[in-house]
């Protein structure tokens, strides 16, 4: 950045060679009137020289943001004390000076300008940083951050950071080193208190090291070569200090590694770092300093962002398990749809395919969809108990009122029998003349008890719930129209409308009463979702658990809406969610399918335009739909 240098004409006058000098060692300078240079309002810092007659009433109303003023004085003048004291006064030039004397001055205020814009630049940077860590939640890529930052700002070869956790146990979390092109993976190593970064933690004292090898020997720290030795590097100067948090306390340690001279020079062999690596100095030390608290806050607002994203989730967690509880036989079944989502939903973030190149899924949305699909049955807590575990077609105890009903009709026909039989005796005039009637009427109550076992089985066989649709036996429409005489003499029916209709169901276990009631899961679901005041990020998890029961024909529920109505996060769930469905470990009222067959269902689906093809082919092609036994 160019520098402007303000002489006035009288300056100039008395000494030309001033002129040719600044201009030789700062590339430009401007020579203007005292009247120029008082309505200058650039923000270029700059150095005026001027007379002490000229320049002294005008001084105070100066405008440029970084002046330094050098008095021109004559052989004797006396400057008065207030003026020397100015903090835009830097020095004077007497007329009577050496040449050299006189240069002397000027370069020093040229340097302290410098100084000062550098001092400035380097701050901007500092509080760019600041913004920059601030801004970023995730701690992994704020390890990343507060690396790169420190790395450019103090021209530091390498750099390593640490974590302090709330007992005092320090742990390596990340380095990177620029000649060796070597960065770590985010990692959690405990480190000993015998180290230098373990005594900066637990000191808070930074260690400043001229050359890490010359420790001496009474020093309560030292250096282990062994990572020099790993990735065949030489560490020399080393800069550690400590991360405090607002509070003061050490909340990590940031280190700093062979300070080079040039930027871009690569510490190849020890010979380099003859050339290359300097000291940090005590300037360093500040800007590190200013950098570390900024890297402590942001640390501790990172952790604490991190502490409540995982007490959020562990809440969230717990109270799916509480939900599913409720029903044990779909234990796992929330987590596992959650699963095979967020495998669905990266495997389109990184599809490169026509469809989805365009649609990418960052973390937080990525953490909305996960969340989401946890929740999406959370509304099953609005569900009645035996509504949701209905396991058949008929209760336990309607079945039983029924088995009982069978029992009356195989009684009141054995009584019937017995009364006939009473009567061709009471009629007959030798037991010998009855004999053949008697057969008949026991061999009619034998194949009337034959039916009604017959019929029995079938009212089972009928009551175990189907996962595709089946029409109704006519062996069953038999049954329903099957009379009895009862006790009483009133004819009665075997099976009575409610029972028919609900063992005639084509698919499930449900009748119509209590599948709207399963259905209401989705509203209550949405209904809950919406009391839950989320952040941003997470505005819109109740909409897309809303309509995981959508279909792309608009056959599904409970909004019945249809193509792009329904959110790509929706659509994902409700493939993931079907397959579980199909694909989870027998349940009362459901075999298991096989991954295969769950597929080709799945397929049909997608065929007849309910669920999104273009994503189940994804879900295939990526293997989303694969989990270990362990996820069962």
């Amino acid at each position: 950045m160019k520098k402007t240098v303000y002489l006035s004409d009288q300056v100039r006058e008395r000494c030309p060679g001033l002129n040719d000098w600044i201009a030789l060692r700062i590339g430009e300078h401007q020579l203007c009137s005292l009247t120029a240079a008082k309505v200058f309002s650039g923000a270029e810092p700059a150095l005026v020289i001027v007379g002490y007659e000229q320049g002294r009433p005008w001084l105070e109303d100066w405008v440029v943001p970084y002046p330094l003023i050098i008095f021109w004085a004559r052989s004797g003048q006396v400057l008065p004390p207030e003026l020397m004291d100015h903090p835009r006064f830097h020095g004077r030039i007497n007329e009577a000076d050496a040449t050299d004397q006189q240069l002397l001055v000027i370069k020093s205020a040229l340097d302290r300008i410098r100084d000062q814009q550098h001092i400035a630049e380097m701050m901007d940077d500092i509080l760019e940083v600041g913004r920059a860590l601030a801004s970023e939640k995730n701690l992994d890529r704020l390890f990343d951050l507060i690396l790169d930052h420190a790395q450019k700002l103090l021209n530091a070869d390498g750099a390593s950071i640490y974590t302090r956790d709330k007992n005092g146990k320090l742990y390596f979390r990340l380095w990177r080193n620029a000649s060796t092109d070597t960065k770590a993976e985010a990692q959690k190593t405990l480190v000993g208190d015998k180290s230098i970064a373990g005594y900066v933690a637990q000191t808070g004292e930074p260690v400043l090291l001229d050359d890490a090898y010359d420790i001496p020997e009474s020093a309560p720290y030292t250096f282990n070569p062994a990572s020099d030795r790993s990735i065949n590097y030489h560490t020399r100067s080393m800069l550690t200090l400590p991360m405090r948090n607002k509070a003061g306390d050490v909340v990590g340690v940031l280190q700093l590694i062979n300070r080079k001279r040039e930027p871009d020079a690569r510490l190849a062999t020890a010979g380099d770092c003859d050339a290359f690596v300097v000291s940090f100095g005590e300037p360093d030390i500040r800007i590190a300093q200013a950098l570390a608290g900024q890297a402590g806050s942001a640390l501790e607002n990172s952790i604490l962002y991190s502490d409540i994203e995982n007490l959020f989730e562990g809440f969230i967690k717990a109270s799916v398990q509480a939900i599913e509880a409720r029903d044990p036989t779909t234990a796992g079944h929330s987590f596992r749809v959650a699963e095979f989502t967020d495998r669905l939903a990266r495997a389109v973030d990184r599809s490169d395919s026509r469809i989805y190149r365009d649609i990418r899924f960052d973390r937080e949305e990525l953490r909305e969809i996960r969340f989401a699909s946890l929740l999406h049955d959370f509304g099953k807590v609005g569900v009645r108990e035996n509504v949701l575990v209905k396991s058949h077609k008929l209760y336990p105890f309607e079945m039983e009122v029924l088995k009982q009903r069978f029992l009356l009709a195989r009684t009141s026909f054995e009584r019937e029998s017995m009364s006939r039989i009473i009567g061709l005796y009471e009629r007959a005039e030798h037991p010998d003349q009855v004999a053949e009637e008697r057969e008949q009427i026991e061999q009619l109550l034998k194949q009337e008890g034959q039916r009604l076992d017959r019929f029995l089985e079938v009212v089972l066989h009928a009551n175990e719930p189907a996962v595709s649709d089946t029409l109704a036996s006519d062996e069953l429409q038999e049954v329903a129209k099957y009379r009895f005489r009862n006790v009483d003499g009133r004819t009665t029916r075997l099976l009575d409308d409610f029972e028919f209709a609900c063992l005639a169901l084509a698919k499930g276990s449900l009748n119509e009463e209590e599948r709207l009631e399963i259905e209401s899961h989705v509203t209550h679901t949405f209904a809950f979702l919406s009391l839950i005041p989320w952040t941003r990020n997470l505005s819109k998890l109740p909409h897309i658990a809303y309509g995981h029961h959508e279909k792309l024909d608009g056959t599904g529920y409970p909004l019945g809406l249809s193509g792009d109505e329904i959110p790509i996060q929706t659509r994902m769930m409700t493939i993931s969610d079907i397959y579980d469905a199909l694909t989870a470990s027998d349940r009362p009222y459901k075999k298991s399918l096989s991954p295969e067959r769950a597929l080709d269902i799945l397929a049909a689906e997608a065929g007849a335009g309910k669920v999104d093809g273009d994503l189940f082919r994804v879900f295939v092609d990526s293997g989303a739909h694969r989990l270990i036994d362990s996820d069962r």
